[in-house]
């Protein structure tokens, strides 16, 4: 009997230094968007190997708060992408880790905008996102201005899902249908939680107006 009782206080123990391991694991983990452009992704903490993977500006990562060294290993939130990536590539997040926002209704124009100059003119492209059904719609436009005064405009319909820190589109639909047609590679777009200046998405950051400078959704509603 003294036998069973102490394989019971064992295993009680065992139980309890896993658990209190497993949650100071969870406790230790922490977000951030990386910081720029094709970040190198490293195949290990020495930086010695770089792999063929990079990084885009604005994904959202997870890594261990513990690890100070020069390189931290990541992982990205949406794609599952891991390796390790210098710890200045990283934003660290001051906000909470939430899903761009999305209005309740129905939404005409791009309110986050990215405006890019070149030598034939101007490209501003736009993205926006309500609520649809159990999931979610996006608009995303793309305007071109040229320099000798033509304007093209063109708009895409997605439908797809929230999570904490990012949308996933996974559908590309006409205006109007219900059903799309799958995306051979799904459109992932990071909200900002290292200043809430906007949305990421494709290596590019949207923000209200296209201007530069940090905002809080809360004072959308």
């Amino acid at each position: 009997m003294k036998v069973i009782k102490s394989i019971i206080a064992i295993f009680a123990i065992t139980v309890g230094l896993l658990s209190q391991s497993c949650h100071s694991q969870a406790q230790n983990r922490v977000y951030g968007n990386i910081g720029y452009e094709g970040a190198k992704v490293y195949a290990d903490a020495t930086g010695k190997q770089a792999t063929d993977k990079t990084m885009a500006y604005g994904e959202i990562v997870e890594y261990d708060a513990t690890d100070n060294g020069p390189l931290v290993k990541v992982t990205n939130i949406a794609t599952g992408v891991n390796g390790y990536v210098k710890t200045v590539d990283i934003n660290k997040a001051n906000y909470p880790l939430e899903a761009p926002y999305i209005f309740d209704n129905e939404q005409s124009e791009c309110g986050l905008l990215n405006i890019e100059t070149g030598s034939n003119g101007e490209v501003t492209s736009g993205w926006t996102f309500w609520k649809h059904g159990n999931g979610v719609m996006a608009l995303n436009s793309i305007t071109l201005a040229y320099n000798n005064g033509r304007v093209v405009t063109r708009e895409n319909y997605y439908l797809g899902t929230a999570h904490p820190g990012y949308i996933v589109l996974t559908e590309s639909i006409q205006y109007g249908d219900e059903t799309g047609d799958k995306l051979d590679t799904p459109i992932v777009v990071y909200e900002d939680i290292a200043t809430r200046a906007g949305i990421f998405e494709g290596g590019k950051c949207f923000t209200p107006g296209g201007q530069l400078g940090g905002f809080d959704t809360d004072d959308w509603e």
